[in-house]
């Protein structure tokens, strides 16, 4: 299970990728995602930006998008080694939740369009 300092690595690396990406940039990252956490990336950036990428690990995990004001919307579910492929608008956050209590999700992600002011964090799933 990664600790709270790797957590606090992977975010540090996803946000030197978002430090020097332009407004149209192009973030690789690797994530892991704690047992009953969520991830959520970006939310108040200017233009819209695409996830895709794969499930490489051990639990499916729930992708939704989040307008300001609005409740979640499931995207999709992308099951262990399946593949994700999202588009969010501008203002819209994209939540990554991993759907286990006891195993840690992982993916491995590709970030495409308005990635200069992407913020991101983790919240316990609700």
């Amino acid at each position: 299970m990664p600790t709270i300092f790797n957590r606090r690595i992977l975010m540090l690396a996803v946000a030197a990728g978002l430090a020097g990406a332009g407004q149209a940039g192009t973030i690789n990252s690797g994530l892991q995602i704690e047992p009953g956490q969520t991830f959520e990336l970006g939310g108040g950036q200017e233009g819209g930006f695409t996830v895709r990428g794969s499930n490489s690990g051990p639990v499916a995990v729930v992708v939704l998008g989040k307008l300001p004001g609005a409740a979640p919307v499931i995207r999709g579910t992308v099951a262990p080694g399946g593949a994700v492929d999202a588009t969010f608008a501008a203002g819209e956050m994209a939540l990554l939740r991993n759907t286990s209590d006891s195993k840690t999700a992982r993916l491995t992600l590709k970030i495409t369009g308005d990635t200069a002011s992407l913020g991101m964090s983790y919240s316990g799933n609700r």
